[in-house]
């Protein structure tokens, strides 16, 4: 039976580390697993979020068609190990203006679920989804929309209520109505927290799925922690940037040189 590990969320829970490890280590997974990373899932990502903003059935439809696509590109067969890691396939990073952070999550699931299953031999899914605590998450949500530089209309609202909004869903909410709404697939819920304790970090639910011996395990390189958020104050002055900043060019270049930090001193 071929077994799939699908990872579709959440934003902000420790995906970007797991990602770039997958990366790090794809030629010795790729021996016992497929591998599919968000690089290859643009046209999947934009039939998500198409899906997500209107809802019909058409566009559910062309969620399905695309990673049928995907799959198709593949060197499979019935006992081929498939890992999938993409945090864009339940909608867009949350902006607090839904009903819930992911308010179409399991529609588009199943949209996406429904590929492997019209696979001509039996399939086993693993659907694989990361949180962190609450308060944590809401804040670094916030703060990755703070600092995003590609968007039509910056990013310009305080935390308080901004927290407000996304909270009224919490994620493990949020995670009790994928798993009401999507049935026949195996659930596994990590917590951020608990994972940074393991050998492999976020990364571990994807080497405990391998069932690689310890030997074949000492062979990866270990995951090296990406994409967090800067310092709160740091998070304040963009936001300060985008409401001061007209010019998108200037407010760009602007947040690149706040992140990197002070120049260093002459000599």
């Amino acid at each position: 039976m071929m077994r799939v590990l699908l990872h579709p969320g959440f934003h902000k829970t420790g995906t970007t580390t797991a990602q770039d490890f997958l990366y790090a280590n794809r030629k010795l997974i790729w021996p016992r697993a497929a591998l599919v990373l968000p690089w290859r899932l643009g046209a999947l990502e934009a039939a998500v979020f198409a899906a997500a903003f209107d809802r019909a059935d058409a566009s559910l439809a062309a969620v399905t068609a695309e990673m049928a696509a995907v799959l198709a590109d593949l060197d499979l067969g019935p006992r081929r190990t498939i890992l999938v890691s993409c945090e864009n396939l339940l909608g867009e990073m949350p902006r607090g203006t839904g009903h819930a952070p992911y308010p179409f999550a399991a529609p588009i699931l199943r949209a996406v679920l429904a590929a492997f299953q019209a696979l001509p031999w039996p399939v086993e899914v693993t659907v694989h989804l990361s949180l962190r605590d609450q308060a944590a998450w809401e804040e670094s949500v916030w703060a990755h929309q703070v600092r995003k530089t590609a968007q039509i209309v910056p990013f310009t609202e305080d935390l308080a209520p901004f927290r407000a909004r996304l909270s009224r869903v919490p994620l493990a909410e949020q995670v009790a109505r994928l798993q009401k709404g999507v049935r026949g697939v195996h659930f596994d819920i990590r917590d951020l927290a608990a994972l940074s304790a393991a050998p492999f970090g976020p990364a571990q639910p994807f080497v405990d799925f391998l069932r690689l011996s310890r030997a074949q395990m000492a062979e990866f390189a270990l995951p090296v922690p990406a994409n967090a958020a800067p310092p709160r104050a740091v998070t304040e002055q963009l936001l300060e940037l985008n409401r001061t900043l007209t010019d998108d060019r200037a407010l760009a270049q602007a947040k690149r040189a706040l992140l990197a930090g002070p120049a260093p001193a002459a000599d």
